[in-house]
């Protein structure tokens, strides 16, 4: 598919292989980040810590065409609604979601959209998510897309998020940054140590 022949592909992949050894033997064993340096970055970055208020939610949808006339609204509306009293009945939400939904990418995770602060879904169904309380469960919400039920997971105030639970995501960032300064750092020294021509 790329118009590429086994043995291109051979020596790019016998290249890259080079670089990745060349670079473990002389940048990726000198990378040390200490718990220190990880303290010192959070002390020194109070506002990368941030987070504003969001929710943890999810939804079954039932689509809407752009141009639906007013039967075809109706009749989706009417299934929402339906789906809706089976929810209130105590029928399985993430079942349902999955069975019934029609958001491709929630769907197969029974409606899970996972948590999301304001200004990231439309109005319509922003409003309703936040007004919600974890395990409540909205009446219909109508936006541009169709006809959502939504229920809500968790609901987190705005906080800072702790050192201890950004510690392992922080530890990896502050690697890789090492990491690309030492090779920056490394592909220069070659740079000067060496006669380079550029064949255009």
């Amino acid at each position: 598919d790329q118009r590429v022949t086994l043995e291109q592909l051979r020596n790019d992949q016998r290249e890259q292989l080079l670089v990745a050894k060349v670079l473990d033997a002389e940048v990726n064993w000198k990378v040390n980040v200490t718990p220190k340096d990880v303290d010192d970055f959070y002390a020194k970055n109070p506002d990368r810590f941030k987070e504003p208020e969001n929710v943890h939610a999810a939804h079954i949808l039932i689509r809407l065409p752009p141009q639906a006339d007013v039967a075809a609204k109706a009749k989706a509306k009417a299934e929402a609604q339906a789906l809706l009293k089976q929810i209130r009945a105590r029928a399985d939400f993430a079942k349902l979601a999955r069975e019934k939904s029609q958001d491709p990418e929630s769907a197969p995770n029974g409606g899970d959209l996972g948590f999301f602060a304001k200004g990231q879904m439309v109005p319509q169904f922003e409003e309703a998510a936040f007004k919600l309380k974890p395990g409540e469960v909205s009446p219909v919400v109508e936006t541009q897309y169709g006809f959502h039920i939504i229920k809500v997971l968790d609901h987190r105030q705005p906080r800072t998020v702790p050192l201890e639970e950004a510690r392992p995501q922080l530890m990896q960032i502050l690697r890789e940054q090492q990491a690309n300064d030492k090779t920056i750092a490394y592909i220069d020294q070659l740079k000067a140590k060496s006669r380079i021509e550029i064949l255009i």
